[in-house]
């Protein structure tokens, strides 16, 4: 996906430029839902903007972020000095509980402490009035700025700034209301690069991803993944469905990190870190995605016992270089995936390797299979029967338990 970074003067009511808010935009007519790209987004602008350099992109100006509060929590906020940022805080780009908020508050006052600058976005204030007394300036869009609100704010001590003035009789209507202004009418906007990302990443996948390479137990991600109602639910729903059949059902996410162990827990986060996005976008090709991955898996545990979970993310992986638009070990490699994985598409001769040409074999004969009344005769069934040490009974039963499983987690 590509997107375009840009900047754009924020004036004050003299006219004098107080800083510039760095942003990117989606370029060209891809879709994809706000919800999934909105936390992404706001690690990548601040990520990106570390890498420019934010007094080379201000001007010596401080530099606007805008960042969803949830978005706090991933501590990318550390790329840069808060003497250099104001933070232009808007809601959750996903669910966000009380605890996340109460969180995200504990770091808003500890970037206030280092010197940094807080704008709090008006729909956040509707929402929890309590934020007001962080916040350095609130921020209102120019469409649907309202006099009377504006005053209201002023009167709390608090600056305006407004946002959006793209047209002339917006800023004639603004001007001398609020402190800030910033839109076309004011300055337009500066291109400055532009580049490609895979969006698929949200606040707590990010920190969950961090954790892969920490953690010790099922219970870390617990904690974590309470944090987000949406992820939860998912967990809870996938374990609870009748791909699992469990006898008794699971009503807690430590309960479900515990069942679901500590290997298994890694691979189900890298597919809910894709699972949204993919599936809209590539519904197919993740379908098939899926699939690989559950017949890597299952085909390994005789022929590759130790290696199952990585021949999990070998099938899941093994088309993300179309779903995403991106080169596959170089992905993996910035998703800090196993380097046993990583050979997979390296190494054609990799025992990994000659998996996936099998399970992608089994894969793309599974309709033809379907249509044949003793399926479990099939030539080609019977030497890879062979050569897996299964009898083509459960090769069928292992496809057919594949394609099952990736309908329930598309359906999530």
């Amino acid at each position: 996906m590509e997107f375009e970074a840009k900047k754009q003067a924020i004036l004050d009511e003299e006219e004098s430029v107080v800083g510039f808010e760095f942003f990117l935009l989606r370029y060209g007519d891809t879709y994809v839902s706000e919800e999934l790209i909105t936390n992404k987004i706001a690690f990548v602008t601040l990520r990106t903007l570390a890498e420019y350099g934010v007094k080379k992109v201000s001007e010596g100006k401080r530099a606007f972020v805008k960042i969803p509060i949830d978005s706090l929590l991933t501590h990318t906020f550390e790329l840069i000095d808060p003497h250099l940022m104001v933070y232009k805080l808007i809601p959750p780009g996903v669910g966000a509980g009380k605890t996340v908020y109460t969180k995200a508050l504990s770091v808003v006052e500890e970037l206030k402490e280092r010197g940094g600058m807080v704008s709090v976005h008006h729909d956040l204030v509707k929402d929890h009035p309590d934020i007001v007394k962080y916040a350095d300036m609130i921020e209102f869009e120019a469409k649907r700025a309202n006099r009377e609100e504006m005053v209201r704010i002023q009167n709390l001590g608090k600056r305006i700034l407004v946002s959006g003035v793209d047209r002339k009789r917006d800023y004639d209507r603004l001007v001398g209301l609020a402190d800030y202004l910033q839109g076309e009418a004011v300055k337009p906007s500066i291109h400055i690069d532009r580049f490609k990302i895979a969006p698929f990443l949200k606040s707590t996948l990010l920190r969950l991803l961090v954790l892969m390479n920490t953690a010790q137990s099922p219970t870390e991600f617990a904690k974590v993944i309470e944090t987000d109602v949406g992820m939860s639910a998912k967990l809870l729903r996938f374990l609870n469905s009748a791909y699992f059949s469990l006898r008794k059902r699971i009503s807690s996410v430590e309960q479900a990190t515990v069942y679901f162990g500590l290997k298994n827990l890694k691979n189900f986060i890298i597919v809910l870190s894709m699972n949204d996005y993919a599936a809209v976008q590539n519904p197919m090709l993740w379908r098939r995605s899926l699939i690989r991955a559950k017949l890597m898996e299952e085909l390994s545990k005789n022929v590759l016992p130790d290696l199952s979970s990585e021949a999990y993310l070998v099938g899941l992986f093994s088309l993300i270089d179309t779903i995403l638009d991106v080169d596959i070990p170089q992905f993996l490699e910035e998703v800090n995936v196993d380097e046993r994985v990583i050979s997979a598409f390296r190494d054609e001769n990799s025992p990994l390797a000659k998996l996936l040409r099998i399970a992608t074999l089994l894969e793309e004969k599974e309709e033809q299979l379907r249509s044949m009344k003793e399926p479990q005769k099939a030539t080609f069934l019977k030497e890879l029967s062979k050569e897996l040490k299964l009898t083509e009974e459960e090769l069928l039963n292992i496809l057919r338990s594949s394609y099952v499983m990736a309908d329930t987690i598309i359906h999530l």
